[in-house]
């Protein structure tokens, strides 16, 4: 972790320290006397200080690990003074006595016992034995070993050096010194008193430097003493409030799972802004009254509010800690970690967010003084070993060069061996130097991927740019894209355009009926019905419709169990120029009757068995087919000429709806003929046999009766509800299915419990909800010959807007994408203000083209809502959805989805408003408030319970 570069650790000179006194009312008041801090004797047993007591507590419950561990290696070229330079360490570790402390544990706590100073051993290592070319990248490697070698807090020393000898005249020095002991102005001190001594030892000329006025374990005691009573109470009071509601910890989208435990294993970042920038940053900076690190944080808070959509965003920042003179040249554990919040909220300008945030920092310098530990017993006293307390993600800043090595008669210069640990899931260093801004993130290696940081480096630069172009920019406004990510994310990702039928639903299916006169169409149990058949039937049934009225856009209930006589019903309203509304027998009579009068159908297909199911449909007409069908075949099987084209309604499917009403979503003859037509996530034809499973009222049946019978192939229908593993076997094997739809929760009991009721299927699609990966596993190992397709998307896409083969060999993912989008589809990942966001960060899906429902049926409010104006389509009045879904691009154009922006849910392939579910229940008699969740019980099934208050009563019952 580096420290900022003055002792004051966030930049403010003079006149911002000015400003700071006006601020918090101080001026003109004399600053108070300093006592200046007491030596302790020998005999006195020194607590820990506050920060070194964190790092104790946390070697203990981690021993052996070089997360804490600092730093350098520096190669010298030139001769070198080997005895002077062991001298020198040996003088540097005398006269700092943190560097030789170790900790000994009484009543649970650490107290410091200073050795004995010594000789220091420092190690060298020759590697003239290897090839010369091969010198430098051994002795990175050993540095790096070295580096993460860990320390024995209980033993000490805390510093240790290595001297890797490439020839006689060129070595390399790795110093590393433990975080308890130092800090990274330490290191600077270390290496500025070596230089000086290493020059005397060199010339036989005693030490030139002043003995310490105090050492760290003074600066221990009398920080305890110092920190206590009201001055304790008035810095704890100020940091409570301004942390007060909170909201939970930041979550950027990580490339991986967050693993039980972390590993700390760490990798670096860099990217160089140039000079031009830094100069209209620090003109912006000027302006605002801010130093130059207020306005590069302001930008990386609001690039993090534009990665997570948060708009309380809380970031550590470290400060030197050093508020007083004699600290300034004294090796020890200073550093000290603010949390700098900001309130995002209200869309603000960039310039007024500079303000927030100078306010922010100006108040946390005045309150520095409280150790992060002490606020992190306050706050977090629960902690979790998993996360960093209060945030996880650190923005350090550097306005003055990093005091290196110089020792007489050598040349210096970084090894350029990088850290490989990080105590953080981000941390971001930004330095200003003459050449401009150096960024650099570090991450941790459990949860992001190179390519995601590299990306995170580029979007910040890129803000930076916007901020200092136009700083009256609304965040929201501001451009993180280059012009090349944002042509990729809009247009090349969304090359879809294929050919599509440009007739009506019923006019394909005559074709391929004409062309597949004899081939099965339909068959259900014993019953076969071939293309030709069942062209006739719907045709004599279309003319039949239309005597009674239907015409073209009239909406038609049907409410039958799988059969033929279903199909031909679905084809009949369909040929007649109607839309089909699905009517589940399995719902209950008031939801028929909720549905048939919302929809306002004219008349409802049903059999003799149902009619009583659906009598309560209000003034439609029942027309029960088997029961009238001598009448209808005196119909005529030609044609019948609907008027019907791509854009008429073709059908209206329900939905669950967030008030308590369900809302009827109207598709379209395009958006099914787009559905089957030009794809590339299955295949469709003549030799293609699909399953026919789920109810008509659930969309995944557009994709399993459309899907065979616009190609002329077989559409198997399952006789009866909800099938056994066995029955599904056997339909699959005598009916020789190749091509099925399963809801992920019946896929994951598919491959658990019987995978071969699926073998010979060559092409199964699995969705309505996220997929489980090791169910996933499992079925690529159990079903070796079965292509298995993720397929996603809306019912107001028309079944599929996503899909995605998977392949054999799934890595290490930690989830299974949604995929591409498929034919005549364009999808957007986009934020609140519907600009697109990276590629890597999480946003809304929005869904356009031709798969897109016409909206609600009779919901002009709600469609406007949610079918919004597109703003990246060529054509005239293009509309996207807004689907409510949460997914981010990953690098290579799939999408991959993260969750819900709302309550609604997905559970076996249904989508579940559960605010519908609450206020059905709170309308019984006797229920006072009801809540539903999603459950999962110890097999991981998924279960909708709800809670319910009784009127009059305290308690809260439950029911699954």
């Amino acid at each position: 972790m580096s420290t900022p570069a003055r002792p004051r650790g966030l930049g403010l000179d003079a006149r911002k320290r000015a400003l700071l006194e006006r601020v918090l009312g101080r001026e003109g008041v004399p600053p108070p006397a300093v006592s200046p801090i007491p030596r302790s004797s020998d005999a006195t047993a020194v607590p820990a200080s506050f920060a070194q007591e964190r790092l104790w507590f946390l070697e203990q419950l981690a021993p052996g690990s070089g997360r804490y561990n600092l730093w350098r290696a520096i190669r010298l070229q030139g001769p070198l003074h080997v005895e002077a330079l062991e001298r020198a360490l040996g003088e540097v570790l005398r006269r700092h006595e943190a560097l030789r402390t170790r900790f000994v544990e009484s009543g649970g706590r650490p107290f410091q016992e200073v050795l004995e100073p010594g000789h220091f051993p420092l190690a060298v290592v020759a590697l003239e034995g290897f090839e010369a070319a091969e010198r430098l990248s051994q002795a990175r490697r050993l540095a790096q070993q070295e580096a993460a070698r860990p320390f024995d807090l209980g033993r000490g020393p805390l510093i240790r050096g290595v001297l890797l000898r490439l020839d006689p005249e060129d070595h390399v020095l790795v110093l590393t010194v433990h975080h308890v002991a130092a800090d990274a102005w330490s290191m600077g001190i270390v290496l500025g008193e070596l230089g000086a001594l290493y020059g005397a030892f060199r010339e036989g000329l005693p030490s030139p430097l002043p003995e310490p006025g105090v050492q760290y374990r003074d600066f221990a005691a009398w920080q305890r003493r110092h920190l206590d009573g009201e001055r304790l109470e008035q810095q704890l009071s100020y940091w409570k409030d301004r942390l007060a509601g909170r909201s939970a910890v930041l979550e950027l989208a990580a490339d991986r799972a967050r693993p039980a435990m972390p590993s700390f294993r760490g990798e670096e970042q860099e990217s160089r802004l140039g000079l031009r920038l830094l100069e209209r940053l620090r003109r912006l900076a000027q302006a605002e009254e801010a130093t130059l690190f207020v306005v590069v944080l302001a930008a990386f808070q609001v690039l993090l509010h534009r990665y997570t959509g948060r708009l309380d965003v809380i970031v550590g920042s470290p400060v030197a800690g050093r508020t007083r003179s004699e600290l300034e040249g004294l090796v020890g554990f200073f550093v000290n970690m603010l949390a700098l919040r900001v309130d995002l909220s209200g869309d603000p300008s960039f310039r007024e967010v500079v303000r927030r945030v100078r306010e922010s920092v100006l108040g946390a310098q005045a309150h520095q003084e409280l150790p992060f530990e002490r606020l992190v017993e306050e706050l977090e006293p629960g902690r979790d070993p998993n996360r960093s307390p209060l945030f996880e993600v650190v923005f350090a800043f550097q306005n003055t060069p990093r005091r290196s090595l110089a020792l007489a008669g050598l040349v210096p210069s970084a090894l350029g061996a990088r850290v490989e640990t990080t105590r953080f899931d981000l941390e971001c260093h930004v330095a200003e130097s003459a050449a401009g801004l150096g960024v650099t993130i570090r991450y941790s290696t459990d949860l992001f991927e190179a390519a995601s940081v590299e990306r995170m480096l580029e979007h910040y630069g890129t803000l930076l740019e916007s901020v200092a172009g136009d700083p009256d920019q609304a965040i929201s406004r501001l451009s993180m894209l280059s012009g090349e990510e944002r042509r990729r994310l809009v247009r090349d990702w969304n090359q879809t355009s294929t050919d599509c039928p440009q007739r009506s639903l019923g006019e394909v299916f005559s074709e391929a009926a004409r062309a597949h006169p004899r081939a099965i169409a339909v068959s259900c149990g014993a019953e076969r019905v071939t293309y030709a058949e069942l062209d006739a039937r719907s045709n004599r049934l279309a003319a039949y419709l239309r005597r009674r009225g239907v015409a073209l856009e009239s909406r038609v209930g049907i409410c039958m169990e799988r059969s033929p006589l279903m199909v031909a019903g679905l084809l009949g309203i369909i040929k007649a120029g109607g839309a089909y509304v699905p009517l589940d027998p399995d719902y209950p009579a008031e939801r028929l009757a909720l549905l048939a009068a919302d929809s306002g159908v004219s008349v409802v297909l049903t059999d003799a068995l149902l009619r009583d199911r659906v009598e309560g449909c209000g003034p439609a007409a029942i027309l029960c087919l088997d029961a009238e069908w001598s009448e209808i075949e005196r119909e005529p099987a030609d044609a019948v000429t609907s008027g019907a084209g791509l854009g008429n309604l073709a059908y209206v499917i329900y939905t669950s709806g967030s008030t308590g009403v369900p809302k009827g979503v109207e598709a379209t003859h395009r958006g099914v003929l787009r559905l089957v037509f030009g794809a590339d996530y299955a295949e469709f034809g003549p030799d293609q046999v699909f399953l026919q499973l789920a109810p008509v009222s659930f969309d995944a049946s557009t994709l399993e009766l459309w899907g065979p019978l616009l190609h002329g192939g077989g559409c198997v229908l399952f006789p009866g509800r909800i099938p056994s593993w066995h029955e599904l076997g056997e339909v699959v094997a005598r009916e020789g299915v190749t091509t099925l739809w399963l809801t992920s929760s019946l896929y994951n009991a598919a491959v658990d419990e019987a995978p071969e009721a699926l073998r010979g299927v060559r092409q199964l699609l699995v969705g309505g909800e996220a997929l489980s990966v090791p169910h996933v596993r499992k079925g690529r190992e159990r079903l070796p010959g079965t292509r298995i397709i993720n397929g996603y998307g809306p019912t107001e896409g028309t079944t599929f807007t996503c899909c995605y083969t998977i392949p054999g060999d799934l890595g290490g993912r930690p989830s299974i994408p949604i995929g591409r989008p498929i034919s005549n589809t364009r999808v957007y990942v986009l934020d609140a203000a519907l600009e697109p966001v990276p590629v890597g960060v999480p946003g809304e899906l929005c869904v356009g083209g031709d798969g897109l429902a016409r909206g609600y049926l009779r919901r002009p409010d709600l469609t406007a809502e949610k079918f919004v104006p597109d703003p990246f389509g060529a054509e005239p009045g293009g509309r996207l959805y807004r689907t409510g879904d949460t997914v981010r691009y990953l690098d290579d154009g799939r999408l991959e989805y993260l969750g819900r922006r709302d309550e609604q849910v997905k559970l076996r392939g249904y989508r579940i408003e559960l605010g519908e579910i609450e206020a059905a229940l709170s309308g019984l008699g006797g229920v006072k408030q009801a809540v539903v969740a999603v459950k999962e019980d110890a097999t991981g099934e998924k279960r909708l319970v709800a809670y319910v208050v009784r009127q009059g009563a305290g308690g809260a019952g439950a029911g699954g």
